[in-house]
């Protein structure tokens, strides 16, 4: 099957945006450990540009596929972009207003207004699928009617987890809750983490991940599929291809994924509760490792896809020798540790 030149934008897509995303994280790294004098409207850059590339996609915090085919999206994704843009907008100019002037030119309640908003919409959105998937009084429930509802029962529950640890977020940075430690925001946004990532897997959820009917081959589609190891790889996977129902290697790569990202918080309390002692000395490059980690993978998983699709292109579509094998054993590899991590 020949490769287009659509798929390979979307891979080059893909690069730049986990590169952007890479590039704030580096830059906010050198911001905070005082290696850069850059404003934060230079730091913030390259977030907004990240919103910028994926804007076309789909918002995917978790998303639950929309049941019996429904074309219709939910309210939170599509406000989820400039709610979080405006967050970021208002968080910058608290920053950069502290750092010129001294004092902050508008109030955290302000900031967090559009977080706190976006949360509840998120609440909101998903209480609703659960009343509207649940049948009616002279229907009984039907297992597959369960296995509809979870998975949006998860994301409300873990929203209000979430808006609680936001609330408590903003009174801790306001000093109106003294008390409060960071470990006790930290349990809060465990707990929410904890049941927004049941819906991010494919454990045994047959309603969600029930196997797509086969695609036919067409202009812009087309069945891929990995040859042998000795032969090598023809085409790479789609990536938004559904897999079997129960959890594959790839899958478990996404879980370990997941480590990098409680890592990261368990340093973050450690260096802001300063427990156990000396814990404020941990360098912030050390304090951000798990994140680059993280997003390291997903920038070498994005190039690893365009060069091949590339390489696929300029090879009307097939081949075969010394690359090939390498691709698909770097592409299973990578594959392995990015699956999953995206939510």
């Amino acid at each position: 099957m020949i490769m287009s030149w659509r798929r390979v934008l979307k891979s080059a897509q893909a690069l730049a945006a986990h590169s952007l995303l890479f590039c704030f994280t580096l830059l906010l790294l050198l911001k905070l450990d005082h290696l850069v004098s850059y404003s934060w409207w230079t730091i913030f850059f390259p977030l907004w540009m990240f919103h910028g590339v994926v804007a076309r996609g789909r918002f995917s915090f978790p998303a639950p596929s929309v049941p019996h085919n429904r074309q219709w999206a939910p309210c939170h994704a599509i406000v989820a972009v400039p709610l979080l843009i405006a967050f970021e907008l208002l968080l910058c100019i608290y920053l950069e207003s502290v750092n010129v002037y001294g004092f902050p030119a508008v109030s955290l309640k302000v900031v967090f207004l559009p977080l706190l908003v976006f949360e509840i919409i998120i609440l909101i959105d998903n209480f609703r699928m659960c009343r509207a998937l649940m049948p009616g009084d002279d229907e009984s429930i039907s297992d597959e009617a369960i296995w509809e509802t979870l998975p949006h029962f998860w994301v409300a529950i873990s929203m209000v987890f979430f808006v609680a640890a936001t609330v408590f977020t903003l009174l801790k940075l306001c000093g109106d809750v003294g008390a409060l430690g960071w470990w006790d925001l930290f349990i809060n946004f465990g707990i929410a983490e904890c049941f927004a990532f049941l819906v991010c897997t494919k454990w045994s959820n047959p309603v969600i991940h029930r196997n797509s009917p086969a695609i036919e081959a067409g202009p812009s589609t087309a069945t891929i599929r990995y040859l042998d190891w000795n032969s090598g790889l023809v085409v790479a996977p789609e990536e938004d291809q559904q897999q079997d129902t129960m959890c594959g290697l790839q899958d478990i790569g996404g879980h370990l994924m997941k480590i990098p990202i409680i890592g990261f918080q368990v340093l973050l309390c450690m260096y802001l509760e300063g427990t156990p002692p000396g814990a404020r000395d941990i360098p912030l490059p050390v304090l951000f490792s798990p994140l680059f980690l993280l997003q390291g993978v997903g920038v070498l998983f994005a190039a690893s896809i365009l060069i091949e699709r590339i390489v696929l292109l300029l090879r009307s579509g097939a081949g075969t020798g010394f690359y090939f094998r390498f691709s698909s054993r770097a592409h299973d590899c990578l594959g392995f540790l990015h699956h999953g991590s995206r939510y």
